[in-house]
């Protein structure tokens, strides 16, 4: 399989690429090359996009809530069930993972200074 055969056609394929993915790439940049602007911006890339969990005094989560809800709202849509279990279960693990704070736990090796 080449990547001119991947297709973007179901909503639970943006979640994994925009939620692990994409951040994982970046990590592991990070955590390889020790630069403190990967670090950072992985940890804003996490707190800023990918968090489901919004808190409207820091701006923190709200394009996660919005871009969740956007991906539910349309698995909802074309009434493809599957994939909306699928995307449900994404956003609760993805939400959980910010809900008990593991985000903090992970960056703990990146040099942020």
């Amino acid at each position: 399989m080449n990547a001119k055969e991947i297709k973007f056609d179901k909503g639970w394929k943006y979640l994994v690429y925009f939620d692990i993915v994409l951040p994982g790439i970046v990590f592991l940049l990070a955590l390889l090359t020790k630069s403190p602007f990967l670090s950072k911006l992985f940890h804003s890339y996490e707190t800023f996009v990918v968090s489901p969990i919004p808190n409207f005094v820091t701006l923190t989560g709200i394009i996660g809530l919005v871009y969740h809800l956007g991906i539910i709202i349309y698995t909802i849509i074309k009434k493809n069930y599957r994939d909306l279990m699928i995307c449900l279960s994404i956003t609760i693990l993805v939400a959980l993972f910010f809900y008990f704070e593991l985000n903090y736990q992970i960056i703990k090796p990146l040099v942020f200074y």
